[in-house]
């Protein structure tokens, strides 16, 4: 047994007979088989009970802990719901990831948690596991294709096991009696309360529940599959037939019981859909279950009839979001054969939109506020505290999980978070959060626990992170459960080990803890900062951002205090910003505009910010500008553009500024924002340069990507001798100014040229210069390949492919994201080949000779055309050049 201290002992003690004095307020509970069960051996055992109401973990906890002190094992949602983590924590509770997203993260946990299991029997643990994983929505118990306990089984088939059958909970107030679903814990305890004191507290009505025990007999198939297992303990908890439901009155004086007739809550009527697609959907059901296509009716429930365990059918949702763009199902919304064909037929019940308490969400009135103004200071900590000082009580800042918060409350969230990371390994943090307040929270608590942000990126996949992992020596991760648990793919590579969840971290946080960062959140910046652990200086890494390896590995580039907060004071001087002004957030805190310009910019300047973690989702885009009113948005072209598809003209019709960049933005992005009264900028940004380089000015014609902020230079040189070259002139781009970074992390590559005294940067990109200042970029050096001496623009000529295949009639006219991709095969041989990638159907010969009419020689030739369902991106929205060129090695 698990050895612990005389506070715990104690502690759980009394939890013990609390719990015991509570539960014989309103249970009679008659146990049958306990004192047969032995405890002898030196292994723990599991015990196996049906799952009929959520209050029956209690009742068997009062039954099992003076002897056998079980672990619980709980779903997760369960487990991290707020007011009973401490109890859960107390009596070793340890938390089962549902698997209503699947993802590799997810796989893992739960991989994990049966080792942990495994592990713990052996030390003479004991276990207390519910095989189904849920409540039971029927009478009777089914287990259908859970899996944890057959896999626990395959590991260690001799492990000892105590089966238990619960009865009488079928109709209580806890169970899924008469909706169907899992009721609101919350709402019905304390509807429970009230019933207690409506009587008297002792005088309630008893609901009797029967407990039975049973040592596992021989006959149980312990060497079993999954199916023979389930079925056996199936039959075993349903031995009685189907329970009967059992109505309980709520007053002493009469018979005062629910409706007892449980909700419909299943369409059952056929729907219609083609018929290829019917027979799509059963050959993948008939692969992934190994049931005959023929044998599978629409009636079929997944689990219970096809044997499908909780990440099969969590695939299922992804499979019908990538195959036929069905999005947005609820959890739980498909449980048989005829749910999917509802799906398809677009019928199926659920979005998730906000949850009703974010709906309730509403900007507090700052009549008073102050106008935007970048935080005095030299370093981020230093803004960040004078802007606290500066608002005080003022809105800070939104999201729909944390709510709102104030100036204050942000500042004293920051220096309590900041006292728990001080005790972490090494000198720089990783963040592996979406753009939330929790994120930016974080990454103001790191800077003010004297420590850097390193900032990962987790759409580009395990091996990047590992790579930027090596590179910064990290030690920590910080994540969120919340986000791990919702990322479809959730494939950490070894960054796995490093993480630390905030939801971990908040439930470490002392009393102690809470109330110093309390009393310091009183003090003003000056003293404050005198108190920190180190103090930065201006030239220090205030953040390592990695580039987004459409080409290369990411490269790791560290930004400086200096870098960043000149390059905002920059920004901010180029747009007209009002008190009343909220900008909508939605980059990933990865993206180095994310970072610097949609997340800390805000916060430091006093403009009031609402956040999005997924750019990707234009429903929930749409949602959020209207639900928080933003004055402001900025984002990727791709993703802008799905979402003008979506939104409705009143869902925008707050909007006063579109910032975009990152790729080219189309004219016909300009036209619709325009026509709705909406000012958009072009921009030019390099994670390099802290981001931004140019940008366009409201009022000013649309050219380019604008002029050059104050404070940065730009000129124009020859890629291969380094010289400059006359205004006008393409060539390479180089950058001089305040905002531009120090050099590369780990990487023995100067990314610099010297002229005139100063060192600029080599952006790799190719582009001119125009009279007035505007910058007209062309292309990416990179992105040029030499074909019989000649260099060749495959930027240049992706550009004109698209108006070309759009003028032909073979590519649509408008689309949610790039139309193609022009990459190349043997880059650096004899004979490099261009490679075409489309989302359309394309002749090849008939391509070649529209390029050969439109004035190309024979160098400019199409060698091969390859059709996908659509061009990958990066997590920044640029598109995934690396990803395509590894499509062309694999093949």
């Amino acid at each position: 047994m698990v050895e612990m201290s005389i506070f715990t002992d104690l502690a759980l003690r009394f939890f013990y007979w609390i719990l015991r004095f509570l539960l014989s307020l309103r249970y009679r509970i008659e146990v049958e088989g306990l004192s047969e069960i032995s405890r002898d051996g030196k292994k723990g055992a599991l015990f196996l009970p049906n799952h009929i109401a959520e209050t029956d973990p209690l009742i068997l906890l009062r039954v099992l802990w003076p002897k056998f002190r079980p672990r619980p094992i709980a779903v997760e949602h369960f487990y991290y719901q707020k007011g009973i983590r401490f109890c859960m924590d107390l009596v070793g509770t340890l938390p089962l990831p549902t698997m209503d997203v699947a993802n590799q993260w997810k796989v893992r946990q739960v991989a994990k948690l049966k080792l942990k299991v495994l592990e713990g029997l052996e030390k003479g643990e004991n276990f207390l596991i519910y095989p189904s994983g849920k409540l039971k929505r029927t009478p009777e118990e089914r287990i259908g294709g859970a899996s944890f306990i057959p896999e626990v089984l395959q590991e260690d088939p001799n492990v000892d096991m105590v089966l238990v059958r619960i009865t009488g909970f079928w109709g209580s107030s806890f169970s899924c009696a008469f909706s169907g679903v899992s009721p609101d814990f919350g709402k019905v305890l304390w509807q429970g309360c009230k019933t207690l004191l409506k009587n008297g507290i002792f005088f309630a009505p008893r609901r009797k529940i029967k407990v039975e025990l049973v040592v596992a007999p021989e006959d149980f198939p312990r060497k079993g599959e999954k199916k023979e297992i389930n079925t056996w303990l199936e039959d075993w908890y349903n031995q009685n037939g189907p329970e009967p439901l059992k109505l309980v009155s709520t007053a002493l004086w009469k018979n005062e019981v629910p409706e007892a007739a449980p909700t419909e809550i299943k369409k059952e009527e056929d729907v219609e859909i083609p018929k290829e697609i019917e027979e799509e959907i059963l050959a993948h059901l008939a692969k992934i279950s190994g049931t005959p296509k023929e044998e599978i009716a629409p009636n079929f429930h997944l689990v219970n009839d096809l044997g499908l365990d909780s990440i099969d059918v969590a695939q299922l949702y992804i499979f019908l979001e990538e195959r036929f763009d069905v999005a947005g199902l609820s959890p739980g919304s498909l449980e048989s054969v005829r749910d999917l064909f509802h799906a398809l037929a677009g019928i199926a019940e659920g979005r998730e939109q906000f949850e009703a308490n974010e709906k309730k969400s509403k900007w507090p009135r700052d009549p008073l506020r102050p106008p935007p103004v970048l935080g005095k200071g030299e370093t981020i900590p230093e803004a960040f505290l004078n802007t606290c000082d500066r608002m005080g009580k003022t809105t800070a800042c939104a999201d729909a999980v944390s709510g709102i918060l104030s100036y204050q409350k942000l500042k004293r969230s920051a220096l309590v978070l900041s006292l728990k990371i001080r005790q972490m390994p090494g000198d720089k943090i990783g963040v592996l959060l979406p753009s939330s307040v929790g994120a930016y929270v974080t990454i103001l608590a790191t800077l003010l626990a004297g420590k850097v942000p390193v900032m990962l990126n987790w759409t580009t996949g395990s091996r990047n992170l590992e790579h930027a992992a090596k590179v910064c020596g990290l030690e920590t991760v910080i994540s969120s459960y919340r986000f791990l648990a919702r990322l479809q793919n959730g494939d950490m590579g070894k960054v796995d080990d490093l993480l630390v969840l905030l939801e971990e971290i908040r439930r470490t946080i002392s009393f102690k803890e809470k109330l110093k960062g309390a009393f310091w959140s009183l003090y003003g910046a000056n003293r404050i900062l005198k108190k920190l652990p180190r103090l930065a200086k201006p030239e220090d890494p205030a953040v390592i951002i990695f580039t987004s390896g459409t080409e290369t590995l990411p490269k790791g580039v560290p930004l400086s205090h200096r870098n960043i907060l000149t390059n905002q004071k920059s920004a901010l001087s180029c747009i007209a910003l009002e008190p009343r002004d909220i900008l909508y957030g939605v980059l990933p805190p990865f993206h180095s505009f994310g970072f610097s310009v949609t997340g800390l910019m805000p916060l430091l300047a006093g403009v009031k910010v609402c956040f999005g973690p997924d750019p990707t989702d234009a429903h929930a885009l749409a949602n959020d500008i209207e639900h928080w009113k933003a004055t402001f948005f900025c984002c990727a072209p791709s993703f802008i553009q799905q979402l003008l598809r979506v939104a409705r003209d009143e869902q925008l019709q707050t909007l006063r500024y579109v910032v975009t960049g990152a790729e080219k933005t189309p004219d016909a992005m300009f036209d619709a924002f325009e026509g709705k009264g909406i000012a958009v900028m072009e921009g030019y940004g390099i994670s390099e340069c802290s981001p931004i380089v140019t940008v366009g000015r409201e009022g000013e014609p649309h050219r380019g990507v604008g002029k050059p902020v104050p404070g940065v230079e730009l000129c124009v040189i020859d890629p291969e001798s380094g010289h400059l070259i006359e205004q006008g002139q393409e060539g390479e781009i180089c950058i001089f100014g305040s905002n531009v970074f120090g050099g590369y992390l780990g990487v023995d590559r100067d990314p610099f040229i010297q002229i005139d005294g100063k060192k600029w940067y080599r952006s790799g990109d190719r582009g001119y210069i125009e009279p007035d200042g505007t910058l007209i970029l062309t292309g990416r050096l990179k992105r040029f390949v030499k074909i019989g001496g000649e260099m060749v623009s495959l930027g240049g000529l992706e550009e004109e492919l698209i108006p070309l295949c759009q003028k032909e009639g073979w590519a649509p006219k408008q689309s949610d994201g790039p139309l193609l991709a022009v990459t190349a095969r043997g880059w650096e041989s004899e004979k490099p080949e261009i490679i075409l990638f489309t989302t359309f159907a394309l002749d090849l010969r008939d391509l070649n000779q529209k390029l050969k009419e439109a004035g190309h020689g024979r160098l400019v030739k199409i060698a091969e055309v390859r059709q996908l369902d659509e061009i990958p991106l990066t997590g920044t929205g640029k598109i995934g050049y690396r990803h395509l060129d590894n499509l062309l090695e694999q093949s």
